[in-house]
């Protein structure tokens, strides 16, 4: 039976979500125990042009409430843009994971072979089919920033490894 759009994209986003949630809580107690300020972690990035960790947190879940907005065509989700502490990154987190919890398969599922029109600061972006927009915009979107923030955390010395980043933790 071949994979839908909906199990290719809202399951794969909540596992990751649920692992940068608890990959959050190592973060926290890496501060906790250290001498590292988390303003160091929050404001990491991995050279002077790139957005920080604060950036990516927003930009993934950003990326997995795209899925609900453009694709199964739910009303937009306003959120402030501005977390600055890992518990603020945290409620986005949980907040994210609530709204793809509460997503509907079907409608997603009957995007796969529909136009995607995304209103972007530049004008608008089309995708001819929701299973492109899906596999060439939004999944890639999603998993660099998730591999940005984890990177940046072991960048900045949390003690994390790949089984945290898969969800073996």
């Amino acid at each position: 039976m071949p994979l839908s759009l909906y199990e290719i994209s809202a399951i794969p986003f909540i596992s990751c979500l649920e692992n940068l949630s608890k990959i959050l809580d190592k973060a926290q107690a890496h501060v906790s125990s250290t001498s590292v300020e988390e303003s160091t972690l929050t404001t990491s990035s991995l050279i002077t042009d790139m957005r920080d960790f604060a950036f990516q947190i927003q930009r993934l879940c950003d990326m997995a409430k795209c899925l609900a907005v453009y694709v199964a065509q739910t009303e937009p989700i306003r959120r402030e843009d501005n977390p600055t502490t890992l518990a603020e990154m945290q409620e986005r987190i949980a907040k994210t994971i609530a709204v793809l919890k509460a997503l509907d398969p079907k409608p997603v599922n009957n995007k796969e072979d529909k136009e995607v029109v995304m209103t972007i600061p530049s004008g608008e972006m089309k995708c001819s089919t929701g299973t492109s927009y899906v596999l060439t915009f939004l999944v890639p979107n999603f998993f660099f920033h998730y591999c940005m923030a984890y990177a940046l955390l072991r960048k900045e010395g949390v003690p994390l490894g790949k089984g945290d980043y898969l969800g073996r933790v």
